[in-house]
Order: structure tokens, then C-alpha cells, then sequence
């Protein structure tokens, strides 16, 4: 994964994980957050984000320590 991923990778294990409030999103059942409030509040506090880059952080990373729904418009971390 390169720096910029790694970077995706830390952050989105940080707001699912640890502190959704700190961009504005609420956890739903089972742990599952809307994808497209996730990258529109992330893009909000200044980071910038694509649903492509979050994509790739799930499929490329060795720990598995994210999902994407069935349908792909959920995250959440595992």
C-alpha cells in the first residue's frame, strides 16, 4: 500500500474505530457507517478522500480491518 492509502488506512481506523463525532457521522446497527456521509464529512474537515481510495484501502489491506457492505455503500471496521 503506498503512503497516501497508509494514511487512508490510519484515518479511517481512527474515525470508525475510535471517534465518528470527530467528522460528524453516527455508527448504525452493527457497526456500519453510510460511505457517502464518511467521505463527504472527511472531505468537510479537510481531508481529501475518494470512495476509489477507500476501496482500495479495503482491498489491499493484509489485516482485513475493514468491510464494505454487500451492496458497497457501507464501511465499517472489523
Amino acid at each position: 500500500m503506498n503512503k497516501r492509502l497508509t494514511k487512508i488506512s490510519k484515518f479511517l481506523s481512527f474515525v470508525l474505530r475510535h471517534n465518528p463525532q470527530s467528522i460528524g457521522i453516527e455508527r448504525g446497527q452493527e457497526g456500519w457507517f453510510n460511505l457517502d456521509d464518511l467521505i463527504k464529512n472527511a472531505n468537510a474537515k479537510g481531508k481529501s478522500i475518494t470512495i476509489d481510495q477507500v476501496r482500495e484501502v479495503v482491498a489491499l489491506n493484509e489485516e482485513k480491518r475493514f468491510e464494505l457492505s454487500e451492496d458497497g455503500f457501507q464501511i465499517r471496521a472489523v
